[in-house]
């Protein structure tokens, strides 16, 4: 496992053996592994923080009588910096959890008594080794006590072979080196280890690339990870042809494969994946560059936004993270930023990934200064999702879809070319409704449809959405099951009642 991360831990164990502070954001997983081999580089003693440091007998009592278990930890590192000497390092593994998270608010009480034991005045300043989760974050007055910062996010594609065994590698036909690197890019080496046992314990031998793609998607999903597996195609959203076109241009720039299909749903030929692999790394380079990062989906309720996520998300072989708006933001200071941190650490660990953020006019919206009625919380959270939006690793296949109703109130800085595409996706037009009627004649099996029928049913749902079409379907569905007769005049009743309940909700709303 050290071997994994041998650059990062010699320079760590550098820094540390000229009394440098270090900060090191990765998996809490790691921590143990990180620190024991880079204080060991230092030639240095490691000098451990634990939940009560030292204290004793009626002391001890006292102390847990009067003080939370923060406050006590807080306290024992101060009576370690009291007596630390300069060939020593003060490893604080679980930072993050003694000072909250970071943000512009007031800091904790917590985090304020850390901040004076660690910036309290020696006779010279002690060399410290933190940990922080990327999810969790730290208040900026802490982090600044370090000298440096270094990040250990995924795993580089030199990395990864050396991590897999040598039968690992015999028992899976064609093994495709970049194929497993886009879909492990964002673990950790531990977590590489364990799918790949995964793997072996639900494979059998020769068991085909793609197959093997799928058990790590699955592994994702039962890693206790809050991402799904989908399932939904292009060929499942009936037209919007333009839309579709824009989108599978975007899927090629950043997967480097176009998808499986052509926009009239018929299949491509396979591509020859040594032809992918001759790809160099300039033109990789040159491909991620013209790749969009996210893409705003704006238009009416009802017309496919999140279907058109997911397709996105199966074309890419992606998880995807459902999320929505209003759920991220939290009453209580710097929690709403924590949440996006989370969101987006999950998006890294899952890759390729995409984070579909449902109402993104809730986290996204305009920021103003507090005379012109701005809120400082919301401000805050926009700046924290355009710094996650610019962290993105360059070899890292993750896209950011959000879905609004609103484009005019989104954040001009979100809406530069750069960082989120807009894309318009409208009530569908006649030849669109007549294909979303085919595809949900045969999904519900709804008797005696036929080319005029579909025809009727197109022209009759003018200004329907395509949850609407899909309704008048379902609805047949339901009734054909409970044996009713089915006719012309019967879909041509179901779409008269849907016209009537849209005309009522428009005249309440």
């Amino acid at each position: 496992m050290a071997w994994a991360y041998a650059e990062a831990i010699m320079k760590i164990g550098r820094y540390l053996s000229n009394d440098l502070s270090v900060l090191v954001i990765c998996d809490k997983v790691l921590a143990e592994h990180i620190y024991r081999h880079a204080v060991r580089q230092s030639n240095k003693a490691p000098l451990l923080e634990h939940e009560i440091f030292g204290l004793e007998g009626g002391e001890r009592g006292l102390a847990q009588r009067e003080m939370s278990g923060l406050n006590m930890r807080i306290m024992g590192i101060g009576r370690h910096l009291a007596g630390i000497k300069a060939n020593q390092v003060l490893v604080l593994r679980h930072l993050d959890t003694l000072a909250g998270s970071g943000g512009d608010g007031p800091l904790s009480p917590e985090a304020r008594m850390l901040t004076e034991v660690l910036y309290r005045s020696q006779e010279f300043t002690p060399t410290l080794l933190g940990f922080i989760d990327p999810s969790l974050g730290l208040p900026k007055v802490l982090m600044d006590r370090f000298a440096i910062r270094i990040e250990l996010a995924g795993l580089g594609r030199d990395v990864i072979p050396s991590l897999v065994t040598q039968p690992e590698f015999q028992r899976f036909a064609h093994f495709d080196g970049e194929t497993l690197f886009k879909n492990v890019s964002g673990f950790n080496a531990i977590q590489l280890r364990n799918a790949m046992r995964y793997l072996s314990a639900n494979s059998q031998p020769n068991t085909p690339t793609d197959s093997l793609m799928n058990l790590i998607r699955e592994f994702k999903r039962g890693n206790g990870e809050d991402v799904e597996i989908p399932d939904m195609s292009f060929n499942d959203i009936g037209g919007y042809e333009a839309v579709k076109a824009e989108l599978f241009e975007a899927i090629e720039l950043i997967t480097g494969k176009p998808p499986a299909f052509r926009l009239d749903g018929s299949p491509l030929a396979p591509v020859d994946e040594q032809v992918q692999l001759l790809e160099s790394e300039a033109e990789r380079d040159r491909r991620r560059k013209l790749a969009p990062r996210g893409f705003i989906f704006h238009g009416p309720p009802g017309t496919g936004k999140t279907l058109f996520a997911k397709a996105i998300a199966n074309a890419m072989n992606a998880t995807i993270q459902m999320v929505s708006g209003p759920e991220v933001m939290d009453m209580w200071v710097g929690k709403s930023e924590s949440n996006l941190r989370r969101i987006f650490a999950v998006a890294r660990r899952n890759a390729p990934a995409v984070i579909f953020f449902d109402e993104f006019d809730s986290i996204a919206a305009q920021r103003a200064g507090l005379m012109e009625g701005g809120n400082r919380a919301s401000n805050a959270v926009v700046a924290q999702l355009l710094t996650e939006l610019d962290g993105f690793r360059a070899d890292q296949d993750i896209l950011v879809i959000g879905t609004t109703n609103r484009l005019d109130i989104i954040d001009e800085a979100l809406l530069r070319p750069s960082r989120f595409q807009p894309i318009e996706i409208p009530l569908p037009d006649h030849s669109a409704r007549r294909k979303i009627a085919a595809i949900h004649a045969r999904a519900f099996a709804t008797p005696n449809v036929d080319a005029a029928l579909l025809d009727m049913i197109a022209a009759a749902t003018e200004q329907f959405n395509g949850d609407e079409v899909r309704a008048i379907f379902q609805a047949i569905a339901r009734m054909a099951r409970r044996g009713e007769p089915i006719s012309v005049a019967t879909y041509s009743a179901q779409v008269e009642q849907l016209r009537q309940r849209r005309e009522q909700r428009l005249k309440q709303g």
